[in-house]
């Protein structure tokens, strides 16, 4: 899908920020903080209110572990989807205890076959 309303294009980048910085378990305050910006900022740009400059489009990916592509997931057209595409991406999301914990559950699968 490609979002070419202005609105709409702020509102998915804002909801995708936020469904990231809660999933790495961030605050609003904690990621203010690291991207030198005001938890007012932050709570304008996840709900849709206010665009990004291209350094504080850098700023959170850097501050959240992600890329790009994650920030923009919905809003621009992925070039080429693939299952091992989607997980890599679902992992760097994760928290290091829930990571862990994929980790093990992996490992049990892949021992459980041989």
């Amino acid at each position: 899908m490609e979002i070419s309303n202005k609105i709409d294009i702020l509102e998915t980048l804002g909801s995708n920020i936020r469904k990231i910085r809660l999933m790495k378990g961030f605050s609003q305050e904690s990621l203010a903080d690291t991207i030198n910006k005001s938890v007012n900022f932050v709570s304008l740009v996840e709900n849709g209110k206010t665009g990004l400059s291209v350094q504080t489009l850098i700023d959170f990916c850097n501050s959240l572990g992600v890329d790009m592509n994650t920030l923009f997931n919905g809003i621009v057209r992925p070039i080429e989807s693939k299952d091992s595409d989607f997980l890599l991406k679902s992992f760097i999301l994760l928290n290091e205890k829930d990571k862990t914990l994929l980790n093990d559950i992996i490992t049990y699968m892949v021992n459980s076959k041989s």
